[in-house]
């Protein structure tokens, strides 16, 4: 990877996030591009999307914040805006959506380039989960591990974390490397990640769940060197 990311364990766009956002927005400046593409098409894009303009909006007086069309509906018009971006917003809603979306349309391919230019990304919930080298699917009739986007690699978002999760956890045991590092994000928190660094950020700790220890807000921790870098 080259610019950063912001993961966030969810509850986006709260008052208690505007001092982490407003944080990473002031680090990479604008324009800032939010496309809810873990929602459905229409009125839940819509309302994620427009509700994530007005949160970045209360930032960082004078950073230009934009609503993306929707990629599924309007292709060119979406890509056209996002090409603005340098910063792109990935609110929560369905992992598997969002996966999808970003595999099968030319959304997918701005966000890698933005991130290889040096611009910034900034997923909650599902927009963080599907940003790791692996992500967790709750299908029924359980969750499926599959390869995320691949942006932070070596690294599993597990969000909303609160100590729980059991069958979550026992399908990444079964099906990620050892080596992945296991982030648990609890709501309006999370982790920026600068090349293979991981700094605590927001109102609670991240739980580091294979070191079996919380990494407490403005702490860091190093990825391990052996992961290659993103596709």
């Amino acid at each position: 990877m080259s610019g950063p990311v912001l993961l966030q364990g969810g509850g986006e766009f709260s008052p208690a996030c505007l001092p982490m956002d407003a944080a990473f927005v002031r680090e990479v400046g604008g324009p800032v591009v939010v496309t809810a593409l873990a929602g459905a098409v229409g009125r839940e894009y819509q309302t994620a999307t427009h509700n994530g303009v007005r949160h970045y909006a209360a930032t960082a007086a004078g950073v230009e914040v934009l609503a993306a069309p929707d990629v599924r509906e309007d292709p060119a018009a979406a890509v056209a805006v996002l090409r603005r971006a340098r910063m792109i917003v990935l609110p929560g809603g369905s992992p598997s959506r969002l996966l999808d979306a970003l595999t099968t349309t030319a959304a997918g391919d701005v966000v890698l380039t933005l991130l290889a230019a040096g611009g910034a990304l900034s997923g909650s919930s599902a927009g963080a989960m599907v940003l790791g080298a692996w992500t967790v699917l709750p299908e029924r009739p359980g969750p499926e591990v599959r390869p995320g986007l691949g942006v932070v690699p070596g690294v599993l978002v597990l969000p909303h974390w609160s100590g729980g999760r059991p069958d979550w956890l026992a399908a990444i045991e079964r099906g990620v490397p050892d080596d992945t590092l296991l982030l648990g994000l609890p709501e309006e928190s999370g982790v920026v990640v600068r090349a293979r660094t991981v700094a605590a950020v927001g109102v609670a700790p991240t739980r580091l769940l294979r070191q079996g220890r919380d990494l407490p807000v403005g702490e860091s921790w190093e990825l391990p060197v052996t992961h290659e870098e993103p596709r």
